[in-house]
């Protein structure tokens, strides 16, 4: 069973790279077609009681990755709508989803207000990749992610609230008791007092386990420099399971804010630690997912009909709208931005395995409703995803939200890309270094560059550059093989076809054949000897001029084949399209075009075609 949902999730997530769509999508058709209800290849009740402790595993790790990955910048410039998202919205989608259910569904008030609590969370393993899709304004896009990563322990937790609620009643129903108003009261309000009393463990225990293994890690890295992530991660499962120890479900808590301590304290090998857990919590997702939609009783979604759709739709397009357009009064947000807010709120994983939880618990206690809960849930899963991942890309454009900036991403953050993005700066345009080298990336920052601390051949750490298929990447390391591999990610995930990378003077043939077989264009035209351009930088032995491209230099030779190794043209600025363009093997030069120049031997004689042409340094 386990080997065939781990093959299922592999092509899940190809088909999800392929198409751009989340990957629960596929594995909840995969997981319906694998399950009892067709195929009957995966059984997860043959798990037992152990499908419980699997489910609330999984769910930990995944937790915790979407913490580790939460930057506390983005998340301080939104805090405010931020804040009333997870706290005053969760109760407007908690009652307005149990109205809805009531009425539209016909459930219980009890099994209604389950639902309700259910469907509070998004989740930022669907959220990111239709994000990821429809790239939007960065301001949407920190909120949708923040919102979907806090509102998690938060929905939780609420859900076991709820039940716990339902639980009381459904007791004293059975004794046939009927407790007077104090009576009824108290017991609620215990139930209150219990909830927040996990989140109190589950947050104090987060933070102590975060700084612990913050600590174990910078302390004795020399010991565990090789398994660095596997430390990690035994860690988080650590703290999740003392925190349930202590008490239940507090663990959920504990995971998220562990791994946000742990996200945001720099801790050595932190990129190489991200990607092994982000592979590892893909994997999780697509075991869990897989066995949560197999253990679906299609039967339950059946007997809903057209009132389960009518419960979902008025979720997404009346109870979501209400909570955007009331809590960001104040915001600053424009009508457009608010209804694209409203617009998006996938459920996902976190939702279908509290539900899937609650069910269970539901069952061993006799209460009738859990399973039709779990389906109404799933529904909601499969409508929200499908409908906002196939309509999401035109409504962002329709409501001008897209993010259609057209900036430079540069790759390294050594003196030759700094050089390359003051200069770039100087002509009005925004750039954005990424590099895993932290000291370079603090230098960048203190001459005034903006700059992220990121894996560049990862599709997180790109996305700290919050790039966008509209702007240009160039990769200017000192290894060919990651220049040319930056190159061929972002045109693959982020759909970037403007692009270049350098490549050494040295460069061996393979480097050069992936160049060709990748379709990535050579930067400055050129191969150039890094090393020794680097020293010339360092050592301030350069010059930058610019000069115009006249008829004569067109019609008569080919300009960049005529430099000689010492002048590399960096940028043309196109003023009859108003454009800053790098330069690189293939472009097409127009009369008119100013192109900047890095000059290294300042004092050799420059060639032909420079000599008549007036030449204007520029200080950088």
């Amino acid at each position: 069973m386990v080997s065939l949902a781990l093959v299922l999730g592999v092509i899940g997530q190809m088909l999800s790279t392929r198409t751009g769509f989340p990957s629960i999508v596929f594995f909840l058709i995969f997981g319906i077609l694998v399950g009892p209800e067709f195929l009957s290849l995966i059984h997860p009740s043959e798990f037992g009681e152990g499908l419980e402790v699997i489910i609330k595993l999984c769910v930990a790790i995944v937790l915790f990755e979407a913490g580790l990955n939460l930057n506390k910048e983005e998340g301080l410039s939104h805090s405010n709508i931020i804040l009333l998202l997870i706290t005053v919205g969760a109760l407007i989608t908690m009652v307005g989803g149990a109205v809805f259910a009531h009425f539209l569904g016909g459930l219980s008030w009890g099994m209604a207000f389950v639902y309700g609590s259910l469907v509070i969370v998004t989740g930022p393993t669907v959220v990111q990749p239709l994000l990821r899709k429809f790239k939007v304004k960065p301001n949407l896009k920190h909120i949708l992610e923040y919102e979907g990563v806090l509102i998690d322990p938060i929905g939780a937790l609420v859900a076991i609230f709820v039940v716990e609620v339902v639980l009381i009643e459904s007791v004293h129903g059975s004794l046939g008791l009927s407790p007077g108003f104090q009576s009824h009261a108290i017991e609620i309000g215990k139930a209150v007092l219990l909830v927040g009393y996990k989140f109190i463990v589950g947050g104090v225990l987060g933070v102590l386990g975060g700084y612990a293994a913050t600590f174990a890690v910078k302390r004795f890295y020399i010991y565990m420099e090789d398994f660095v992530d596997l430390f990690i991660l035994a860690s988080a499962l650590a703290v999740y399971g003392f925190a349930e120890m202590l008490t239940l479900d507090s663990g959920l808590v504990a995971a998220i804010v562990s791994g946000a301590i742990v996200g945001n304290l720099n801790i050595p090998e932190e990129e190489e630690m991200k990607k092994f857990k982000g592979k590892l919590t893909i994997l999780v997702i697509s075991l869990l997912f897989i066995f949560l939609a197999a253990s679906l009783e299609l039967n339950y979604i059946k007997d809903l009909g057209i009132y389960g759709i009518l419960v979902v739709l008025a979720l997404l397009f009346i109870v979501r709208p209400v909570e955007i357009f009331l809590l960001s009064l104040r915001s600053g947000l424009s009508i457009k931005e608010k209804m694209f807010l409203s617009f998006v709120s996938p459920r996902g994983i976190i939702a279908a395995s509290i539900a899937s939880i609650i069910a269970l618990e539901l069952q061993k206690n006799e209460v009738e409703g859990g399973n039709i809960v779990q389906g109404l849930v799933f529904l909601t899963i499969a409508i929200s995803v499908f409908l906002q991942g196939s309509a999401g890309g035109f409504v962002s454009k329709m409501l001008g939200v897209r993010d259609t900036r057209n900036k430079v991403v540069i790759v390294g953050a050594n003196n030759l890309s700094r050089l390359l993005a003051k200069l770039l700066e100087k002509t009005g345009k925004e750039v954005c270094l990424i590099d895993t080298n932290r000291r370079l990336v603090e230098l960048s920052k203190s001459e005034g560059l903006k700059a992220v601390e990121g894996n560049s051949l990862t599709v997180d750490g790109l996305e700290k550059t919050d790039i966008s298929f509209p702007d240009t990447l160039i990769s200017l390391t000192t290894s060919d093989h990651v220049n040319v591999l930056a190159c061929r990610l972002v045109r693959i995930d982020f759909k970037v076809n403007q692009m270049c990378a350098l490549l050494n003077k040295n460069a061996n043939l393979s480097e050069i054949e992936d160049m060709e077989r990748f379709r990535v264009p050579l930067a400055f035209g050129k191969k150039i000897d890094v090393m020794d351009i680097y020293s010339k930088i360092l050592e301030k032995k350069y010059v930058v001029f610019k000069f115009q491209i006249t008829k004569r230099i067109i019609d008569e030779m080919s300009f960049e084949k005529s430099l000689p190794e010492h002048l590399i043209p960096l940028i043309v600025e196109r003023k009859r399209t108003d454009e800053v363009l790098i330069c690189h093997q293939g472009i097409t030069f127009e009369v008119g075009d100013i192109v900047s120049i890095l000059d290294v031997n300042p004092l050799s004689a420059g060639p032909a075609v420079l000599s008549e042409a007036r030449k204007e340094l520029i200080d950088i």
